[in-house]
């Protein structure tokens, strides 16, 4: 043990704070040592050193012991009775590097490496995090600082490496529906090629893709399961692992509670991701609608141009397609809605959502060429051929039975709520707008995403005629409560525009 460092034993306490990692020490250690509440302390362990913060109890741990709450012991597996080394935790170099960016001054690589690394240990509070985040994102960041975040990002987790062709397909999201990952993922791995998608839960939309697969197989693995996975199958679809850019989840964390966003974080998370996946080639899909996260082609422009110089640093090929969505993509919004419209196109069934066939078709195309199994323009072909053959269904029952789902599983296994109700046409006329928000914001009333059996199921689409007390869309609800409280905000906030 080192000089100035001192030891406690370990007492797991069965709860978890996800804010912030925080420790209980006895009141009366905390004279002895000096340490007041909300002190900084550092735990050495397995050639670790983890930041935390002091809160001060009585009663609920005693004097020698040192309270580890659930979330912080999962994370390091930290059991009751271990004895911990720790120090008082000093200034952060890292906050000077924190004080040059908010001055406006440019960070070299180091200095950024340094931050990244102390926000991954948690040696930076919130409240240092948050500025930072403020002054990269929301200030000016060059391309190079981007470059270095985004590289500092990847570096200071876990990489992967796969021995083939390595490809990746993703959506900046923000348009409802528009789950194409279940049927590209397949798609592209059953020519061989190694697809390791990793997928966001939602935050402010319907559903993730995490989220929705979850419906029918796990998503949580540590790295060296989600390798075996890919390895095994060429495949996955799983929620982001805990030490593949673990600096992002943290970043997100802060940046959520500020109800900020900027192209710039979006596409640092999303390519450090990529990079330390060893993705080689990357389509990203920006769905482009006045109610969406990209609201006009302005804006589509400046961030296919941001993921452009990005890509060409890390010498990945990458396509950006910008899609002008006048409407939502599928038929189910909601988890169990939208991997049903998934299946539903796997399975070939006469009523799935072409839209969202097509839409996962040229997705799916342009990884083909740009992984060179096919010439430009011959991608879409290519990719209809594995999902008309059948292929693209049994490689994703490959997937999920790999992941610990059921491997037959069908559209017509998918369980939806009993709490449902269908709305009709208040009159004739032809459907002129399906606003995006709206959809979204009435399908987290109903219970989505936490409820994957709630959502809506659209019957109509923009540019469909519709008759008097025809049905639009079915709201499906987590409870009676939950649909009596969407059926008040639809007076509101209808999202069909019928003229």
């Amino acid at each position: 043990m080192k000089k100035n460092n001192f030891q406690f034993s370990a007492k797991v306490i069965d709860i978890e704070t996800r804010v912030a990692w925080i420790v209980l020490i006895h009141q009366k250690d905390c004279q002895s040592l000096g340490i007041r509440p909300g002190d900084g302390l550092v735990i050495h362990l397995k050639g670790q050193s983890i930041g935390c913060y002091v809160d001060v109890t009585d009663t609920l741990v005693k004097r020698g012991e040192i309270g580890i709450f659930e979330d912080l012991a999962e994370r390091f597996s930290i059991e009751t009775g271990e004895i911990l080394e720790i120090s008082l935790l000093g200034k952060p170099k890292s906050l000077e590097a924190i004080q040059k960016k908010l001055s406006g001054k440019e960070l070299s690589y180091k200095e950024v490496y340094e931050i990244v690394s102390d926000i991954v240990s948690r040696k930076l509070n919130d409240v240092a995090v948050a500025f930072f985040v403020a002054s990269s994102f929301f200030e000016k960041i060059s391309s190079r600082e981007l470059f270095y975040l985004t590289k500092a990002m990847a570096e200071t987790g876990d990489k992967l490496t796969f021995s083939g062709i390595v490809a990746d397909k993703h959506s900046v999201g923000g348009l409802a529906g528009n789950e194409t990952t279940p049927i590209i993922v397949p798609i592209v791995a059953s020519y061989g090629i190694f697809i390791p998608k990793t997928c966001s839960r939602a935050i402010t939309s319907a559903s993730g893709t995490a989220d929705t697969f979850e419906t029918i197989a796990p998503v949580s693995f540590d790295v060296q399961k989600l390798k075996s996975i890919v390895n095994k199958t060429k495949g996955c679809i799983v929620w982001g692992t805990g030490n593949i850019v673990p600096s992002d989840a943290r970043i997100i964390e802060v940046a959520s509670q500020l109800m900020i966003e900027s192209f710039s974080k979006m596409v640092s998370s999303i390519m450090a991701k990529k990079v330390a996946l060893g993705i080689q080639n990357l389509v990203v899909d920006i769905p482009v609608n006045p109610f969406a996260k990209v609201k006009n082609m302005k804006e589509a422009d400046q961030l296919k141009g941001i993921f452009e110089d990005i890509a060409k640093r890390f010498k990945i090929k990458i396509k950006v397609s910008v899609n002008k969505a006048r409407e939502p993509i599928g038929k189910g919004i909601g988890p169990a809605l939208q991997i049903r419209d998934d299946l539903k196109v796997l399975e070939q069934q006469k009523d799935r959502p072409l839209d969202l066939e097509k839409r996962a078709l040229e997705l799916a195309g342009y990884i083909l060429e740009l992984s060179g199994k096919v010439k430009t323009g011959k991608g879409f072909e290519m990719a209809k051929d594995s999902l008309c053959s059948g292929r693209a269904l049994r490689k994703f029952q490959e997937i999920v039975s790999t992941q610990g789902g059921e491997k037959k599983i069908s559209s017509q296994d998918i369980r939806l709520s009993g709490e449902k109700i269908d709305i009709k046409s208040p009159k004739s006329g032809r459907i002129k707008l399906i606003h995006n928000k709206n959809l979204i914001e009435i399908c987290r009333i109903l219970g989505a995403p936490y409820i994957k059996e709630a959502g809506i199921y659209l019957h109509k689409k923009t540019g469909e005629k519709v008759k008097r007390r025809e049905v639009l869309f079915t709201l499906y609800a987590g409870s009676p409560l939950r649909l009596d409280l969407a059926l008040k905000v639809l007076k509101k906030k209808n999202p069909y525009l019928i003229q």
